[in-house]
Order: C-alpha cells, then structure tokens, then sequence
C-alpha cells in the first residue's frame, strides 16, 4: 500500500490528511496525518470548454477572432476540407493528451451537428472509460432545421452555440424552446468580441456562458443573481489580444470555471490555463491562487456538473491527482509550478 500525506484541497480549503492508495483507490483516509510521502492532492481537473476538432490545424493563425474562428473563418473552412478520419485521430490523440494532464472532465462544443457529436463519439469510445465527456453539439448550418435538431437534442448531452449574434433570432428562439422543453443543457459563447445583448438571452434557461470578455458590469451581475456559471479560456482569449477581467467577475459574485477553447490555439493543459490566469489577473488587480485553482476543480463540479447526466458531486467516488510537489502555500504552487510531470497518481477517493 501506497502512502501519501499532505495538503488535500476541498470544496472549502485545504486540509492536512494522510491517504492509503491500494489498486488506485483510496483504502485508508486520516485528516491530520503526516506519515508516507509528502505530496499535494487536488481533484483532477475540469475543462469547461474544449473544441477538439480543429486539433488538426497546426499553423500559427493569423487574424480577428471572426476570421480566426468565426463561421465561415479560417477553423471552419479547414473542418470542412478535411477528411473525417483525421478529425477523429487528432480528437483521440487531444484526449489522450488531456488526461495524461490531470484532465478526467470535459465539456466539449462540437461543431458540425449530426455528424460531428458521431465523430467525437468515434473517437472516444476507445478511451479510458474514466475519461468522462460531455458533448455539447449545434446545427450543421446557422439555422434550425427541425429533423436535424431533435436527432441532435438525442445523441448530446447538451446544446452549445456559437456567439448569439449569429444566429437569427427568430431561429435562435426556435431552438432555446426546444432545449429547455426538453430539460437538456444549453450554452453559448457570448460576449467575446463586443457586447452581446444579456437581456435577450436570459429569457432562455442557460446553463452556462462562454468567454463574457466584453460583458458590462450589469451583465456579470445578473449572471450572479441567476445563477448562471461563465468559462473562461485565457490563453485562447490572449491570441486576439484580449485578457478577461477576472477580479472583476469574482469581485460581482460570478462563479468561474476554466477551459482550454480551440485546441487550434491551445494545448488541453490546465496547468499552464491556471498559471496564465493566474498572472494575467495581476494585470486588473488580480485574485488568489485558491480562487483560480477552485475555477479547475471544485467550481465547475459544483456549478456545471450538477446538472449534467453525471453530477460530480452526486457520484460516491470521484478522482483525485497526487501530486510530488510541496510548499507552504499549496495553491499557489500548484498554479504557478506545478505541470503535468508532477503528477505522481490518480486515485479514487
């Protein structure tokens, strides 16, 4: 039997405790127990939001967002000329990759409707089994068909869309009605390039948002109010020249989680998410180590999975990472030093 001890983090802080490990799972748990070797042990982490089809495209891309990313950019002109198996080996190798990074959780926006969700779910379904997925799929085109939408609502586990501004919104009405009809997910980037118009939106039940980079202070706040999580990809935002201002979402009582976006811009490594949030924050008057390492961990376990076919916290056993790594100020060595060659077990507990 494995033994570590050190500082555990949980939904409140971190406690000294003391685990045995037999078989990757936890046998025996001690708070306060100091014997075996040090280490720090976290949850695994959380990618709030991935978009794991482009992982094909490796050049550096140049450009706005729109063009970059937007209908009918650079991302979407290469996902159509490229060949379907070479989306589904670059997603394999994506997810592979994330999980040797601590990664077991994934909410993905895929894009491509029917076909897209079936690529993924190609893709994945030689992957270990405690990789956990979520799909979140959207039309094939910028508007509702209703044949294509239901067998879309049927193979997801949620509903996410690009920004709001591009869809018509009349068809964008059409599809919110069926998703919260059917009890399913539903989230959307908003806000990423300019201000989006918050109080259309929240007519709809809204799982969470993606990015708010541009949202007004008012935004935020009814966020809070509602109840509504926000994902935030500093890396991926930092391509365009945009920084979100975190202080000032935690500062109005908005609950954050992190994500990597577009594996064409980022690699799926929380580590370096959480240490480039981290410091990039400094910029607008920054917030604590703890406050980003709960954004990879604890927040979105408790925010976004509730409400997912697998609520994090409604399962018995969840996995945990113990890491060879240690210092007076766990959190903050974990979110500035720590990578993913630290990692020294996953293990249930």
């Amino acid at each position: 039997m494995k033994i570590y001890s050190g500082p555990l983090l949980t939904e409140e802080n971190f406690v000294q405790s003391q685990i045995g490990i037999q078989d990757s799972k936890v046998v025996e748990f001690e708070e306060g127990g100091d014997e075996g070797e040090d280490a720090i042990i976290i949850p695994t982490f959380v990618n709030a939001h991935t978009h794991s089809g482009d992982s094909f495209i490796r050049c550096a891309p140049e450009g706005t967002i729109e063009e970059v990313v937007g209908p009918g950019g650079i991302k979407h002109r290469a996902l159509n000329d490229v060949d379907e198996n070479v989306i589904i080996e670059c997603m394999r190798s994506f997810f592979t990759e994330a999980q040797k990074n601590g990664i077991y959780d994934v909410i993905e926006f895929r894009e491509g409707g029917i076909e897209g969700v079936s690529s993924i779910k190609k893709a994945i379904e030689a992957l270990d089994k405690n990789l956990n997925i979520q799909i979140f799929g959207r039309p094939s085109q910028r508007k509702y068909d209703e044949n294509e939408f239901k067998k879309l609502l049927s193979l997801s586990d949620g509903i996410g869309l690009s920004a709001y501004r591009d869809w018509d919104k009349d068809e964008f009405f059409k599809m919110a009605k069926e998703v919260n009809g059917k009890g399913t997910p539903f989230a959307l980037h908003c806000s990423e390039d300019a201000r989006e118009p918050l109080e259309d939106i929240l007519h709809y039940d809204i799982h969470h948002l993606v990015h708010m980079i541009e949202a007004a202070v008012d935004d935020l706040q009814r966020c809070a109010e509602s109840n509504i999580p926000i994902v935030i990809c500093p890396r991926s935002n930092m391509q365009f020249g945009k920084i979100p201002n975190i202080p000032l979402m935690v500062e109005n009582g908005v609950t954050l989680s992190l994500g990597t976006d577009n594996a064409m811009l980022a690699s799926p490594d929380m580590f370096r998410e959480m240490e480039f949030a981290y410091r990039t924050s400094r910029l607008k008057g920054g917030v604590t180590a703890e406050d980003i390492l709960m954004m990879a961990t604890w927040n979105p376990r408790e925010s976004l999975y509730p409400s997912l076919n697998v609520g994090k916290t409604n399962k018995k056993e969840d996995t945990y990472m113990v890491l060879d790594t240690k210092g007076y100020e766990p959190a903050y060595e974990v979110v500035t030093r720590s990578s993913p060659r630290d990692i020294k077990d996953i293990v249930v507990l």
